[in-house]
Formats: structure tokens, sequence, C-alpha cells
């Protein structure tokens, strides 16, 4: 599908977006008519009409989705229409500005299936929301996804049906009802099957099985494996018991025609050994069933924080390098394996060296982001406090704590390792430690969320921008360090008791496996 920035379909009257639209639809239903034949290869035939449907009638569908946004989060006295809508780009996270540095706003008309919206909401707590709306998934990329699960089923029949054999040194493996041609990139159904020169090797039994898979797929073929997030889009908020509290919204407040599904994946809740990229969000799909209709489809709905949102944009762009450039290891990696020549393995190395540093890459990106909300976190607590000491209340012990920024830390603290936190040097910083200063920059919108703290020249842009700072901004951010201190055996409690659940959560699965 063509996708088009806002302020390019914006020029466009609303009778014309809907005609580009539909062109945009049209091309791509008939990509997926010249595929029929292949498609239906691998997929059964409801699925397959069930895949064209989310390309049929797109707008219809992704204003449906908006509407639900949009009552979701509408009040008794409020409707629930977006403060400002913008024009964000997905491949750096910058929003588009004017020449005075302010954010231009567009129309709710310019929000389509072709094109990416950034809602900006502003929620009960004063807080700011964002709703982004990529464009909906390629078809090609889609048809990609759909045929890396069937490859991958396919690898497992194949190694169900070679443990059949019996003996092991047949010269010949058995074929199965399906070939993948990579050079064609596309199924090829083996309609010879029944000569396959190994059938004769098999016992009755197994020819019986084989028999079976001659003229269908679906004996091995599973349901279920289109794409769920050819509709999607990511609900942002500044700490993870927001994001709770959003979804809970949502869940009641949604029209009769959207259901969230059963379950989801939170990584707030994961083990920390097991998150090793330090990757922080929760994902959930819903169903739309289309008013006065048996019409139904799916939508992906991701909650994170907006600044891990920012820096999942710049791990993704790292990521698709890693994968270019793990796919460029292996095949250097087959070439050495045949040539052993010393050029070949030096090549080799310096492409692994290479993936290795763009891994890296990612799981820096996002351990800054999490120590970034940690420090945002840090200067909500010091709100907290000074509002309750400003209203004469009284601290709950002897440190001049707060039960309410007690309460706020331990639900949106985000454990980063079980080291004890030591707050003096947590969220400090010197001329050669400038990440801290990077941060506190983006949180009083000096630097812009998309602002690449590990980018080229990052370090003097922070520095030059630094001296900018008054007398007051400096003295907040010394004041985040005096808070970090006064709260540290909070957090200590925090990762103790974090570390206590995922050694439970361990010793619960030995004693499980022990069991079976």
């Amino acid at each position: 599908m063509k996708t088009y920035a806002i302020n390019q379909f914006a020029k466009y009257s609303q009778e014309d977006m809907e005609r580009i639209q539909k062109t945009c639809d049209n091309e791509d239903l008939d990509y997926i008519e010249q595929h029929k034949e292949e498609l239906l290869q691998i997929m059964h035939k409801y699925e397959y009409e069930e895949f064209k449907e989310n390309y049929t009638n797109t707008m219809q569908k992704m204003r449906l989705l908006c509407d639900a946004i949009v009552q979701a989060f509408s009040t008794e006295h409020t409707p629930g229409f977006p403060e400002y809508i913008y024009n964000i780009d997905l491949k750096d996270g910058s929003i588009e500005t004017d020449k005075n540095n302010r954010k231009i706003s567009y129309s709710t008309d310019c929000i389509a299936p072709c094109t990416t919206t950034m809602l900006h909401y502003i929620n009960h707590n004063s807080n700011n929301v964002f709703v982004i709306f990529p464009p909906i998934k390629s078809i090609q990329r889609s048809i990609e996804k759909i045929l890396s699960e069937r490859i991958r089923e396919r690898q497992e029949k194949r190694d169900e049906e070679l443990s059949k054999f019996e003996g092991g040194n047949l010269e010949e493996e058995p074929e199965l009802p399906l070939t993948y041609s990579p050079k064609q990139k596309r199924f090829i159904l083996n309609s010879n099957i029944s000569g396959c020169p190994t059938k004769q090797l098999l016992n009755p039994q197994h020819q019986e099985n084989l028999k079976k898979t001659e003229n269908t797929l679906v004996n091995w073929i599973k349901e279920g494996c289109l794409p769920k997030d050819i509709y999607r889009l990511t609900i942002t908020a500044n700490y993870p018991e927001e994001l709770e509290k959003l979804i809970k919204d949502l869940e009641e407040k949604f029209p009769s025609y959207i259901k969230f599904d059963e379950g989801e994946r939170n990584l707030y809740k994961e083990k920390l050994s097991k998150n090793k990229r330090s990757y922080f969000d929760i994902k959930k799909s819903a169903t739309i069933t289309i008013p006065n209709t048996n019409i139904k489809f799916k939508i992906e709905f991701q909650f994170k924080q907006t600044n891990m949102f920012f820096a999942h944009i710049r791990s993704h762009e790292a990521y698709e390098e890693y994968r270019k450039l793990e796919a460029d290891y292996l095949k250097q990696r087959d070439l050495y394996e045949k040539k052993k020549t010393v050029e070949a393995k030096k090549k080799m190395l310096q492409l692994r060296k290479q993936c290795e540093e763009k891994k890296i890459l990612c799981v820096k990106i996002h351990r800054n982001a999490v120590h970034q909300s940690n420090m945002y976190l840090m200067n909500k607590i010091l709100w907290l406090d000074d509002n309750a000491r400003g209203l004469r209340r009284l601290p709950s012990d002897e440190e001049g704590r707060y039960d309410m920024s007690i309460e706020t830390l331990r639900k949106n603290y985000i454990v980063e390792d079980y080291t004890p936190f030591d707050g003096a040097t947590e969220f400090a910083t010197s001329d050669d430690e400038y990440l801290n200063k990077s941060y506190y920059l983006k949180l009083i919108g000096i630097l812009p969320e998309s602002f690449d703290e590990l980018g080229k020249n990052a370090k003097e842009k922070v520095t030059k921008t630094w001296a900018t700072l008054t007398d007051a901004d400096i003295k907040t951010f010394d004041r985040i360090t005096s808070t970090a201190i006064k709260y540290q055996d909070i957090i200590r409690n925090i990762q103790k008791r974090r570390h206590i659940m995922d050694d439970n959560a361990i010793l619960n699965a030995m004693a499980e496996f022990t069991r079976s």
C-alpha cells in the first residue's frame, strides 16, 4: 500500500481522500487475487476470505477503530476528541513543527489506513496520553509474515516425518505436500507426491499416513496463523500505572462492537532474567465486529510509556540493521565453510562483530529508556512532596517521606537490576556523564523525546543546551538527586521484593519440572 504523510494527505478534499484510499484497497485486493493460487496452498479457503476482508473497505474499518477510541476517551461532560493531531515520522520519531518550532495540528479527516497520525489527549489526571495510528500493514509484509509462519510449520512437520523412518541410512527424505522455493519466494504443491521414491520404504501404516497428505494440506496447516496486527495502534502514557488504568478504562468504555481478546503480553511482569533486551510494553489484541454484519477483524494494541515509545523507534532501526548484518554474516559463514580462506574468515569475523555491536546498541537504547523513565518518576515524587509540604501536610515518617509518594514509587518504579539503588549517584551527572542531562532536557521539554542521546554529536548538543539552563532549572535537577537519596530505602525494598518474586518463580518452575 502506498502511504502518505498527513501534510500530503491534508491537501486533498474529503472526497479525494476517500478515492485515494479506495485505490489503495483495490491495488491490495488485486495483489491478493494475483497470488490466490499460492495462498490457497498455505491457508484454508475461509482464512483466505478473511485475509481479503482485511483489505476491503479499510476506511470504514479505520473509522470504527477511531470512533471506539473517541468513545473510550469521552466523559460525562466532554467528547473524547483529541486535543491535537500530529504528523509523526515513525522512522525517527520526529513530529512536524513550523518555523517557530510549534507542533502543527491537523484534522481528524486525515486519519486513514494509508497515513500515520498521532493523537494527543490530556487524561483525567492532566497527563499527556498519545494514540499513534501507523498505516495498516502492507499486503506484501502480511503475506511475508504468513509465509514465514508456514515455513516454520513445514520444518516442524518435516522433522516429525523424518522421525518416522526406521534405520536412518536413507538417501532420500520423505516428500511433503509443500515445497518452499527460496528463489521463487513461494510454496509449490507436490502434486506427484504419490510417486515419492521413499514411499515404498515406509511400512503400511506410514504409507497410509502419507496417502492422507497427497491431495490436501489441511492435515498439517494450523489454523489461526493470519496476522493479528494488520490493524494496529500504540497508546502511550508516562508510567506503568497509567497504562494499566488506560487498559481498564478502554475495556469499560469501548462501544459494544469492539472487545479485547483474552490474555495479554505484559513485559513489566516478566522476570528480569528473561527480559534480556530490557524491553517493556503491554500488548493486547482485540476484535471488532462491524455493526449489523458478521464481519470481524483484529487489531493489535501496544501500550508503552511515552519515552519508551520513542526509544523503541530508535532500537527498531538498529534491529533492522542487525537483521541485515546477520543475514550477510550467515552467508559469509557458509562461504568460509566451503573455502576456508583467510580472507573469508576475516570477513566473517568482521560481520559477526558488527552484528554484536548492533545487538548491544538495541539493549543499551532500551536500558537508557528505563533509566530515563525512573528519572521522570523521581521528578514526579519531588512534585508530590512539594505540594504536600505546601499544603502543610505532615510526612509519614521521620525521613520526611509521604505515603502517596511511596505508593507511587511502588506502582511505577522499574527495577533495572539488583545492585542496591544509590540515590546519590543514580541521577547525578558530571561533564563526562551527559546521559542524565539529556534525559532532564527531555523532561523539561528543551530537547524532543525523539532526540537520540547516543547519536553522532549528541554529547556536544547536550553540553551546549545545558549551558542555556536557568539557575532554577539546575536547582530542580539537583533536587531530583536529593529526592532519590530520601527514598532510596524504599527503592531498595522494591528491588528486594522483585528479586524474591523472580527467585520464587524460578523455584516454582523447578518444582513443577521435578513433579512432572
